[in-house]
């Protein structure tokens, strides 16, 4: 029985790391501009790869839901706001893709097999949850521009390397690794630029939804 169990939940990730990496297709084919530029790398590879990562979800999901308590008194409101907004993003994304990753499985999908982008659609769409896409992408635009407020602040490098000790204090390095990313992924973007990506990924995914799932 523990031997079955155990097999489901791999296959199961097989197929979640499938609908990760047809999720990321098609973010890198609607944001091409920004993977190409310099300035912008970072911000689209942590917001639209690094968020996606499995490894990434259950490390940090685990690390918040056991010890995250452990800190958030000790970091400044801030801070602790970013943080908990990207660990929502990170646990309704996880959750997400699982649900889609079961339904793959479910009709019939056998590990080899490569979604391409109509089929991943057919799939998002068939998964439904629109009230959670909608959740999902207005928790990717708050945390996008919390982050980037945070590595705009004065003294902002200093809080960082102050939290960089409460993390090893706490034993809670993936949190502090995880907001370390989000704060250098936003810091070399000037205002003019990240304005206009928030514009472009606002306009962008609110079009997705509604084309998925009507006004």
């Amino acid at each position: 029985m523990a031997k079955k169990k155990d097999d489901a939940a791999a296959t199961l990730r097989i197929a979640q790391t499938e609908v990760v990496r047809a999720q990321v297709e098609r973010f890198r084919n609607s944001y091409s501009l920004y993977f190409d530029r310099d300035d912008t790398k970072k911000l689209v590879k942590f917001f639209f790869e690094q968020i996606y990562d499995l490894d990434a979800q259950e490390t940090i999901i685990q690390t918040a839901i056991n010890t995250y308590n452990k800190v958030k008194g000790q970091l400044s409101s801030d801070t602790r706001e970013n943080l908990e907004n990207l660990i929502e993003l990170n646990q309704l994304t996880h959750d997400l893709d699982k649900g889609m990753a079961q339904l793959l499985l479910d009709k019939g999908w056998q590990e080899g097999q490569q979604l391409n982008q109509q089929e991943y659609i057919e799939l998002y769409i068939e998964f439904g949850h629109e009230d959670e896409r909608r959740k999902q992408l207005l928790s990717s635009l708050k945390s996008m521009m919390e982050s980037y407020q945070l590595a705009h602040k004065p003294f902002s490098e200093m809080v960082l390397k102050a939290g960089k000790g409460f993390a090893v204090m706490f034993g809670v390095m993936p949190l502090y690794r995880f907001a370390e990313e989000g704060f250098h992924a936003t810091k070399a973007v000037k205002p003019d630029v990240f304005n206009q990506f928030i514009d472009d990924v606002t306009e962008k995914e609110l079009g997705f939804i509604t084309k998925a799932f009507g006004q």
